[in-house]
């Protein structure tokens, strides 16, 4: 009997490049995949690979409780209509909403936690909103994973329970699409890359300080940025483009030539995140890292091994920190990169991700005959 399951989600970008393994297994146990995300280019794309697109139209950053509300309403009509055996929900809103949503639908589903957000971590009365919904969202879920052990702890505090939980490491990381990539020969000029949305909380702001005073002492040092850009900055980093301190890219839907043509990825982030992808994937490629010892991001470093993790929202720590990368000798610099890689292939190929979500999958159709 073919199984239909259902992934609700805030970006079809994300599902198609985290989520992609999980699909295709997914369809070679015969099930169907629905998806509601947002309408962008790349839900073409899903429905290339065989899933069913529903464009699912939402804030992702906003609390309007009117336009939550209609959110809510549609996740509940999508699922009348398509009756999945199982909901998938990633990111909160879409927990929240597609988690309610669920319930009242009466339909299995299964949550990740990737991340809280800021309105969960800055307390008031906006958290205690955010918790109530949560608690609401997920106690009927059949199992609830969670990215890093502060989030899992945090929600375990604020008595947020669901009928099971679990943790994983984070999205995983695809070592196959992300190999190890050959380093940039010596005689090249080092180039350190930011890859990411760009937002003030992810770090942006440190890393244009650090590329302002590093090219004053190191030149030929080049620095990188590429990621969505839709806010203030997009005024500065077009201004350090024509400077020639950084060099924008914008949005990119492959970033591997960007990692391949790197030296280092570097990512200050302060921001609530799962498990940074960014970060597994360049130390897939085999680059060493430099960021922060925040949740979600100092679990894929090594200190001094395969990066260096840097003080969070501390300009200076992380112009010291790149200052100590460049002048590592050649070969330690290629030695850290290699270490990185080894720690993905031990610690987070996306096929222990993919085996939980299936296994766990199963388990709740059990639940279901019985």
């Amino acid at each position: 009997m073919t199984r239909k399951v259902c992934i609700i989600a805030t970006s079809a970008l994300s599902v198609y490049h985290h989520r992609l393994e999980l699909i295709n297994r997914y369809h070679s146990c015969g099930w169907e995949v629905v998806v509601f995300a947002p309408y962008s280019a790349d839900a073409e794309k899903l429905c290339e690979i065989g899933c069913v697109f529903e464009d699912t139209p939402m804030e992702t950053r906003g609390t309007n409780p009117i336009k939550d509300l209609i959110l809510l309403l549609r996740i509940v009509k999508l699922l009348q209509r398509h009756r999945p055996d199982l909901v998938l929900t990633f990111y909160t809103k879409t927990n929240i909403y597609g988690g309610i949503a669920a319930r009242m639908t009466r339909i299995p589903y299964l949550s990740n936690v990737t991340g809280m957000g800021s309105a969960i971590e800055n307390g008031g009365l906006m958290q205690r909103l955010m918790l109530m919904l949560y608690r609401i969202a997920v106690r009927k879920s059949d199992c609830l994973f969670f990215q890093n052990e502060y989030n899992l702890n945090f929600f375990a505090k604020h008595r947020i329970r669901a009928k099971s939980k679990q943790l994983l490491p984070g999205s995983g990381v695809s070592l196959e699409r992300f190999k190890a990539l050959p380093y940039p020969s010596e005689d090249q000029p080092i180039v350190l890359t930011f890859i990411s949305r760009v937002l003030k909380e992810k770090g942006i702001e440190e890393f244009i300080g650090a590329a302002r005073k590093i090219k004053e002492m190191h030149p030929a040092v080049r620095f990188h940025v590429i990621g969505p850009c839709d806010n203030e900055y997009k005024y500065e980093l077009d201004v350090l483009d024509r400077d020639e301190v950084i060099r924008y890219y914008g949005k990119q839907f492959d970033t591997r030539p960007f990692v391949r043509a790197s030296h280092c990825v570097v990512f200050p982030s302060y921001y609530s995140e799962g498990m940074a992808n960014v970060l597994l994937e360049g130390a897939a490629c085999g680059r060493p890292l430099i960021t922060t010892g925040r949740p979600g991001c100092g679990e894929t470093v090594v200190d001094g091994v395969t990066g260096y993790v840097v003080k969070e929202r501390d300009t200076d720590d992380l112009i010291a920190k790149i200052e100590r990368f460049i002048s590592l000798p050649y070969e330690d610099k290629v030695k850290m990169g290699e270490a990185g890689r080894n720690k993905m292939e031990r610690e987070f190929d996306r096929t222990i991700v993919v085996d939980a979500y299936l296994k766990e999958s199963e388990k709740a159709m059990k639940k279901t005959m019985v």
